[in-house]
């Protein structure tokens, strides 16, 4: 889906449920970040300034100022913040891509590799009643190879699905 698609998605799903989002009271359990950079990169960016610094005045200028801006962004790829991409809390999963959703309007929450010549790892979380939310399709894709510490994501939305169904199956009698 594109982030046209996910904004459709976002605004009927915030018209459409029962109960409104209060995501600042929301307790978040467990957050994912995007990966780091190796720190190897600031080394490298570092030495290759100080090696830039060096010879400044013996090669043309041009050289060095095209050295000094590799560097700085070699520096800047290994120091810079890792922004959040996914939270779960108790009650439902939020995502910097399609916001927070409710667990009891998730059916189910499938993860898939594909492999090839870009590899990349996904989870589809299929939505109940997607016709309700103007989605063509009936899951949202979120990509989850450069989210740092995924391999425990699967185990934390397998079971709190499964404490969300508990719980509704319990309200329900």
């Amino acid at each position: 889906m594109t982030n046209k698609k996910y904004l459709i998605f976002r605004r009927n799903y915030e018209d459409h449920i029962s109960k409104k989002l209060v995501i600042e009271k929301e307790v978040f359990e467990t957050d994912f970040y995007e990966t780091r950079q190796p720190f190897g990169l600031v080394i490298f960016g570092f030495l290759m300034l100080l090696y830039t610094l060096y010879i400044i005045f013996e090669i043309h200028i041009l050289y060095e100022l095209f050295m000094i801006i590799t560097a700085l962004f070699f520096m800047y790829g290994g120091l810079k913040r890792s922004k959040l991409i996914f939270r779960i809390s108790k009650n439902g999963i939020w995502s910097a891509e399609f916001g927070f959703i409710y667990f009891r309007h998730i059916e189910r929450i499938e993860f898939y590799r594909y492999i090839g010549k870009h590899s990349s790892e996904q989870m589809k979380i299929y939505i109940k009643n997607y016709q309700l939310y103007q989605m063509e399709i009936p899951f949202l894709e979120q990509p989850i190879s450069h989210i740092e510490h995924y391999g425990n994501l699967k185990n934390l939305l397998e079971h709190a699905l499964k404490d969300t169904n508990k719980r509704d199956k319990n309200e329900s009698y």
